[in-house]
């Protein structure tokens, strides 16, 4: 029929011109496409071809895939809301969404009072790993007040191993969770070096939930710079 091929045409056009990005999420969550295929960098070339009420069809490097609608749509006017819904149950499952594929992953410092929080938490490590240090002779026992109450001394020394243990666990865990959750979702896309995941490991083990803060003030930062450059390109 020629609306149903007008209302087609409409769509492929828009789709190709405005939504690339969804028609790569498709290819990578219905058909197990490389996660590294929704990076705008990625050399592939990718076109929404066809589109019915019972499939669409995709064309990848002069290749083409058809993905079915289960259940298919009762006319084409259903597209737009199947397509978006798509898109949502993709994102979900890949961990990611267009704003956050090709941002650049980078370090940023911490500010001077979280340096006086990873500088706290490094005397702590210390103390806990360390524990002779409490002791007389021991370098926080001789260099703060506690050479003059000697009993809280005392005491800090015999908690160290629930301390060091506590301390241990917790950071582990949130370790753990960082480098599975957090870098693994980074990892391909929009992808981090080596160098920059350390980094961040180390403020993690360091400075736990603080880290993590900043970890989201950093992709803030880069959403929004990536928003503004295309925001010159389009003017």
């Amino acid at each position: 029929m020629a609306s149903d091929d007008a209302a087609r045409a409409r769509i492929l056009a828009h789709m190709n011109k405005d939504h690339i990005y969804d028609t790569k999420l498709y290819l990578v969550h219905r058909l197990s496409y490389p996660k590294s295929l929704l990076r705008a960098s990625n050399p592939s070339v990718v076109a929404l071809s066809d589109i019915q009420t019972t499939h669409l069809t995709i064309s990848i490097d002069g290749t083409t895939k058809g993905i079915p609608f289960n259940p298919p749509m009762s006319s084409l006017a259903d597209a737009r809301v199947r397509l978006v819904e798509w898109t949502k149950q993709a994102e979900s499952a890949l961990g990611v969404d267009r704003d956050f594929v090709d941002i650049d992953i980078t370090y940023i410092p911490p500010r001077p009072w979280e340096l006086a929080v990873s500088l706290s938490m490094a005397s702590i490590a210390y103390m806990l790993f360390v524990p002779t240090t409490l002791l007389p002779g021991g370098f926080l026992h001789e260099s703060t007040p506690l050479k003059s109450f000697p009993v809280v001394a005392s005491w800090m020394y015999a908690a160290t191993p629930f301390g060091f243990w506590t301390f241990v666990s917790i950071h582990l865990i949130e370790a753990l969770y960082f480098v599975t959750r957090v870098l693994g979702r980074s990892w391909v896309v929009p992808g981090v070096s080596v160098l920059v995941a350390a980094m961040w490991l180390g403020e993690v083990l360091l400075q736990g939930y603080l880290a993590f803060q900043r970890w989201g003030r950093m992709v803030k930062q880069q959403k929004a710079k990536k928003k503004a450059q295309a925001g010159k390109k389009e003017h």
